[in-house]
This record gives structure tokens, C-alpha cells and sequence, in this order.
């Protein structure tokens, strides 16, 4: 049960900061940017499907854990 936690824990942490940054570029754009480049309306909608995959990947793992080998042995 403790690998499941720790693997879910970590897809919901990918997912809230790739909600974050998408926020971020809508918001405010450049902030925390290496690059000069100002995000697109395309590349903040991928960085939201992106969150919801890995939102979806943690629902997979809560509901199916032998599939990923996560159960106890």
C-alpha cells in the first residue's frame, strides 16, 4: 500500500504543477521562463491535457494496482 501511495502522490504532484504552469501561462506569461518565447493558446491546452493524463494515471493506479505490480508481495 505504501509504493501505491507514493506512486499516486506522484502523479497528482505532476499533474498540480502542470496545472500550475498552465495557469502561469495564461496569467502571466514569461514568469519563470528561461526563454523569451511567449506561450500559445495550443501549448497552455497541452499543458492541461498533460495534468489530466496524469490525473488519469492515478485514477488508473487507485483502481487497478496488480496491473502495475504495485501490490504486496
Amino acid at each position: 500500500m505504501t509504493r501505491q501511495r507514493i506512486i499516486v502522490g506522484a502523479f497528482l504532484l505532476a499533474a498540480v504543477l502542470w496545472v500550475i504552469a498552465g495557469l502561469r501561462d495564461i496569467f502571466a506569461p514569461g514568469f519563470f521562463n528561461i526563454s523569451s518565447r511567449v506561450m500559445g493558446k495550443s501549448d497552455i491546452i497541452l499543458e492541461f491535457a498533460v495534468a489530466a493524463i496524469f490525473i488519469a494515471l492515478a485514477g488508473l493506479v487507485i483502481r487497478h494496482p496488480e496491473v502495475y505490480s504495485i501490490h504486496k508481495k
